[in-house]
């Protein structure tokens, strides 16, 4: 499938479609088979996708066009693509109208619905991502990168509570849309190597957002709040930073910016300055010959019996048995 069958595919009209058209207003048929679930004080209804992802731990949607979509969950994380025009969500509760090029990620179980009427050009792909799949060697990686791609792997993370989202603005990066319609082609017209394409270019996607998350300029909420700024600098000062130190870089008191980091991250000043030590400490141990203990000091961990308590919570291995381990899998790859 080339770029213009896969466009002339995304904007056919499908017989659910034909059918909006001539029921304006009303809720298809599928939701009289759906019954809503009490769920965070109240009923929605809850998309399991348990036939997108029957065989696979990504699948792929075009959102109906000329109807709304009602408030509702899901247990797996969702992509939302606006490939083209626009559509406005409620997403906890916040209206937010996102444009050609935007890109929202949804973890399980925050609520939802898409209130806006969608026209024929308002093209919104939803791909349906199992937590399994990021289990994958390649991205359990991107951890190592430091506390930003953390933080994005941390919403996705199949380890911990959901609730979170992320929006970016990537209208002006070609590379996310190209990649976009990469996975649609493969998905809608699969080739020999479909799972090993569909996780190449999933994980290219991710490694992409967390470039976007570098470049505040490109993060819609980094403009608001100086969240991902605040992440950077701690990032590049974690050995010497202070909390009062980074509160007057960016004008803010000592208390304010800890309730800030806690709400935002939900880690502390310290866990957030600890998750980057580990994660710099992984990258040496896999990419040096540096002994532990050497590396613990150039982590900024004196206590070496703090650095080995600190990585086992972190990762529940101790930092000989993560070097031998990812080694060992980097030599099995082919």
């Amino acid at each position: 499938m080339g770029i213009k069958e896969l466009e002339d595919f995304l904007y056919q009209e499908t017989d659910s479609e034909q059918w909006h058209l001539k029921h304006e207003g009303e809720l298809s048929h599928f939701y009289n088979k759906l019954e809503k679930v009490a769920f965070d004080s109240g009923e929605y209804y809850c998309f399991d996708f348990c036939n997108t992802l029957k065989t696979d731990t990504i699948g792929i949607v075009r959102e109906s066009r000329y109807t709304t979509i009602p408030a509702h969950f899901h247990k797996d994380m969702e992509l939302n693509y606006i490939y083209s025009g626009s559509c406005t969500f409620v997403i906890k509760g916040k209206e937010i109208t996102m444009k050609q090029g935007d890109l929202c990620i949804l973890d399980s179980n925050v609520i939802h619905s898409a209130v806006s009427y969608k026209e024929y050009g308002d093209i919104v792909i939803n791909i349906i991502f199992q937590h399994e799949f990021f289990d994958h060697l390649f991205l359990s990686k991107l951890s190592q990168k430091g506390i930003i791609s953390s933080f994005l792997l941390d919403v996705i993370s199949k380890n911990r509570a959901h609730n979170q989202y992320l929006i970016f603005q990537t209208q002006e990066n070609f590379k996310i849309h190209s990649l976009i319609q990469f996975l649609l082609c493969e998905y809608f017209s699969p080739s020999q190597c479909y799972h090993e394409l569909m996780q190449a270019y999933s994980a290219a996607l991710f490694i992409e957002l967390i470039n976007t998350m570098y470049d505040s300029e490109k993060y819609r909420l980094s403009k608001k709040n100086q969240l991902f700024s605040i992440l950077k600098y701690i990032e590049t000062h974690y050995k010497n930073c202070s909390l009062t130190e980074i509160a007057s870089h960016f004008g803010y008191s000592p208390n304010y910016l800890s309730n800030y980091l806690k709400e935002k991250t939900g880690k502390s000043f310290i866990e957030i300055k600890i998750s980057q030590q580990m994660a710099e400490s992984t990258f040496l141990l896999i990419h040096s010959e540096h002994t532990i203990n050497e590396i613990a000091e150039i982590v900024g961990c004196n206590n070496i019996t703090y650095f080995y308590n600190k990585f086992y919570d972190t990762y529940q291995c101790t930092p000989r048995e993560y070097r031998l381990k990812y080694r060992q899998m980097q030599e099995e790859i082919p």
